[in-house]
C-alpha cells in the first residue's frame, strides 16, 4: 500500500523538475473516450451502492454512491458537450479556453472528494446516519452540481477567474506548455486541497480495510491514492478543454479502472458470502432434517413400546392363562399354542422395530449395530456375528437409521425365510469411495426366479437405500446362503 503514493510521488516530483513542457497531449477522440468510461464506470460504483446501501444497510456505500453519480454527472456533461459540438459556445475549445470548464472540473472533484471522505468516516463508524432520506443523499449532491453548472452557463462572463488572461493566452498559444507561473495559483490551491481531501479518504479506507479485513476498502484505498496525484498533475496542466489529455487523466482513468476493479472484488466477495450462506443453510436444513427425523424416530419407537407392546404383552399374559385352563381341549389348545408363538413373534419384532427406530440411542452406531444384532441372537437362537468399522461413524443420522432398518428387514428374512445356522454383519471401506454393508448368511438361498414372488421385502430395502443413495444387491442361489450388499457413497458421509 505505501509503495504507491511513494511511486506517484517521485513521479510527479520528476514531472515538476522536467523542462517546461507539460505531460499533456492534444486528442479528442481519447478525451471523449476517457469522460465516457468515467461516466459508466461511475454509474455502476453508485448503483451497487445504491443497492448495497438498500440490502445491507451500509451508510458507506450510500455516500460513496452520492459521490461516484456527482463525478459521474460532471463527466457526462463534458462529453455530452463534445458530442453536440458546444466546446466553443461553452469556453471548452482550446483556442478558446474560458473559466466554465475550470469550474466544472473544481467543483465536482471537491464535492466528490469531500462525500468520500463522509464515505470513508461511515466505513469506520465515525459518521452518523444520514436525517435525509436515502434518495435525496444519493443524489441532492448531484443536482446541486449540475445546477450551479448550469447557472454558470449563463454567467461565464461573470465566474471568478481560476486561470488569468495572461494563463489563457499562454494557454491558447501552446496548449501543450505549462502555464506561466503565477497565473493559477488559486487553480493550483484548489487542485492541492481537492488532492488531500481524496488522501484523507485514502486513509480512512485503509483503515476500514485493517478494521474489517474487505479487500475492497483496500482496493478503494489505492484508487483514492491515484485520484489524489491526479489532482496534483492537474495542478502543474488542468487538460480541462475538450481535447487535452494530460498525465492527470491517465491517472484518472487508473482510478476509474480501480473503482472497477473494487466492483469485480465486491461482487465476488458477494457471490463468495452468499455460497457460504448457502452452504450454511444447507448445513442447517440437514440438521434440521436429522433432528426431525430422530425425533420422529423417537417418537413412533415411544408408540410402538407404549401402544402395541403393552397390548401384545397383555395379549401373551391373557393367552398364557387360556393355555393353563385343564378344560381346553386338545385342538384349542393347539390352536392357542399357535396363537401364542405368534404373539411372541409380534413381541420381538416389536422389540426390533424400537431399536431400529432408534439406532443410536446409548451409543455409537457401531455399538448399536452389534447391539441389534446380539439381540436378534438372543430372542430367535441364531448365531449371529457382527462387525462395524469406525469409518462407519462418519454417516449421518439418516443414513445412519436406513442401514439400521435395512439391517433388520435383511435378519427378519433369515428368521422367517433362511433356516440358517449363522449370520454375519460388516459394515466396512468398501472400494471407489464407498462405504459396505454386508448381510450374510449360510441358509437355503433362493433362486433368481424365486425372488421376485418371494415377499422377502426386498423392494422394501431398496427404497430404504435410495433413500439415502445408495445401491443394494442381493445375491444368492439354493442351498447356498444369500447375500445382501449396501453400497452407500462417501457424499452420504453427514455435513
Amino acid at each position: 500500500m505505501a509503495l504507491v503514493p511513494i511511486g506517484l510521488a517521485l513521479a510527479t516530483l520528476w514531472i515538476l523538475l522536467s523542462s517546461g513542457r507539460a505531460p499533456v497531449i492534444e486528442n479528442e477522440r481519447l478525451a471523449l473516450a476517457i469522460d465516457i468510461l468515467a461516466t459508466l464506470v461511475a454509474a455502476a460504483v453508485a448503483v451497487l451502492g445504491w443497492i448495497r446501501f438498500r440490502e445491507a444497510g451500509e451508510q458507506a456505500a450510500l455516500w460513496r454512491g452520492s459521490a461516484l453519480l456527482v463525478l459521474g454527472s460532471m463527466n457526462a456533461f463534458t462529453a455530452t458537450i463534445t458530442v453536440l459540438g458546444w466546446e466553443r459556445a461553452f469556453g471548452f475549445a482550446v483556442d478558446d479556453p474560458g473559466q466554465l470548464p475550470l469550474w466544472a472540473t473544481v467543483i465536482p472533484r471537491a464535492a466528490g472528494a469531500a462525500l468520500l471522505v463522509v464515505a470513508g468516516l461511515a466505513a469506520i463508524g465515525r459518521s452518523r446516519a444520514p436525517r435525509l432520506p436515502p434518495l435525496l443523499v444519493l443524489w441532492l449532491p448531484t443536482l446541486l452540481t449540475l445546477g450551479a453548472a448550469v447557472l454558470a452557463i449563463g454567467f461565464q462572463d461573470m465566474l471568478p477567474p481560476l486561470i488569468s488572461a495572461d494563463g489563457l493566452s499562454a494557454l491558447r498559444a501552446d496548449p501543450e506548455a505549462r502555464l506561466p507561473e503565477g497565473t493559477a495559483a488559486v487553480l493550483v490551491l484548489l487542485q492541492v486541497a481537492i488532492g488531500l481531501g481524496y488522501l484523507a479518504a485514502s486513509a480512512l479506507s485503509y483503515r476500514a480495510y485493517r478494521l474489517n479485513g474487505r479487500a475492497t476498502d483496500a482496493v478503494l484505498a489505492v484508487g483514492l491514492v491515484l485520484a489524489a496525484f491526479s489532482q496534483v498533475l492537474f495542478a502543474i496542466h488542468p487538460a480541462a478543454y475538450g481535447s487535452l489529455v494530460s498525465a492527470g487523466d491517465v491517472l484518472r482513468v487508473a482510478f476509474y479502472l480501480t473503482l472497477m476493479t473494487t466492483l469485480a472484488v465486491e461482487v465476488r466477495g458477494d457471490i463468495r458470502a452468499l455460497r457460504d450462506a448457502n452452504a450454511q443453510l444447507t448445513r442447517l436444513r440437514d440438521a434440521e432434517v436429522a433432528s426431525a427425523t430422530a425425533e420422529e424416530r423417537a417418537h413412533l419407537a415411544r408408540e410402538i413400546h407404549d401402544g402395541m407392546s403393552q397390548e401384545l404383552w397383555f395379549a401373551k399374559l391373557k393367552q398364557g392363562r387360556l393355555l393353563s385352563l385343564p378344560t381346553l381341549q386338545e385342538d384349542a389348545r393347539g390352536l392357542a399354542e399357535e396363537v401364542s408363538g405368534a404373539i411372541e413373534s409380534a413381541l420381538a419384532e416389536a422389540r426390533q422395530a424400537i431399536m431400529a427406530l432408534r439406532p443410536t440411542e446409548g451409543g455409537s452406531f457401531a455399538e448399536a449395530v452389534e447391539r441389534y444384532v446380539h439381540d436378534f441372537s438372543d430372542r430367535f437362537g441364531i448365531p449371529a456375528e457382527a462387525h462395524c468399522d469406525a469409518a462407519a461413524e462418519q454417516l449421518s443420522p439418516r443414513a445412519q437409521a436406513e442401514l439400521l432398518r435395512i439391517i433388520h428387514e435383511a435378519l427378519a428374512n433369515v428368521r422367517k425365510h433362511a433356516d440358517a445356522t449363522l449370520v454375519r454383519v460388516e459394515v466396512a471401506d468398501g472400494q471407489s469411495g464407498h462405504l459396505q454393508v454386508l448381510i450374510s448368511d449360510n441358509g437355503r438361498g433362493f433362486s433368481a426366479e424365486q425372488a421376485s414372488l418371494s415377499g422377502y421385502g426386498l423392494k422394501s430395502m431398496q427404497q430404504r437405500a435410495a433413500i439415502i443413495g445408495a445401491t443394494l444387491n442381493v445375491s444368492s442361489r439354493p442351498q447356498d446362503g444369500t447375500r445382501v450388499t449396501v453400497q452407500v457413497p462417501i457424499r452420504q458421509v453427514a455435513s
